[in-house]
């Protein structure tokens, strides 16, 4: 960083916000997004020097020449590997946490549509079940331990498999 922990501490929380609050679903996500952000704002530029610039430049097959272009290429992304990749690894690492975090919220919010649709007195056509002659509900899936448990671990393979193909 190009900043001292002090700055960092300050810009953290003018700019990025909610530091010490437990945010949950979008607003982790945004928050995480707004620290990113600020982090690479504040990324040191990394040095080139002399040595480097005559390794990457070197001789082609065809020795007629210098290929520039291919020289800009090469330290660029070899200085974007070492002070970047850091970055971006962090970064993966906090969302797989934060989209980890979305099934026991989704989970929680299908409980809460249930129980606004069971406490109202219109009959129950959505998630619920339905009412029928006799007003007695069809059993609910999602209220099904061992079904919550096999959506979650599907998520959570799913998280896990998406963080891993990225960090390839």
């Amino acid at each position: 960083m190009s900043i001292t922990d002090r700055t960092w501490t300050r810009l953290v929380a003018t700019e990025v916000g909610n530091q010490s609050h437990r945010l949950y679903g979008g607003a982790q996500y945004h928050r995480v997004m707004r620290e990113f952000s600020l982090a690479t704002r504040c990324l040191r530029l990394p040095t080139i020097s002399e040595d480097e610039i005559a390794n990457a430049a070197g001789m082609g097959d065809t020795h007629d020449g210098v290929n520039f272009l291919r020289a800009a290429c090469v330290i660029s992304l070899e200085k974007a590997r070492c002070s970047f990749d850091p970055l971006l690894d962090a970064l993966r690492i906090r969302m797989a946490h934060t989209m980890s975090r979305l099934c026991p919220i989704a989970e929680f919010m299908l409980i809460q549509k249930k129980d606004r649709a069971a406490n109202s007195y219109a009959p129950m056509s959505t998630f619920g079940g339905y009412s029928n002659g006799s007003n007695s509900k069809v059993s609910d899936i999602t209220q099904n331990a061992q079904f919550l448990q096999l959506v979650r671990t599907i998520y959570d393979r799913f998280v896990s498999e998406c963080s891993e193909q990225v960090s390839t």
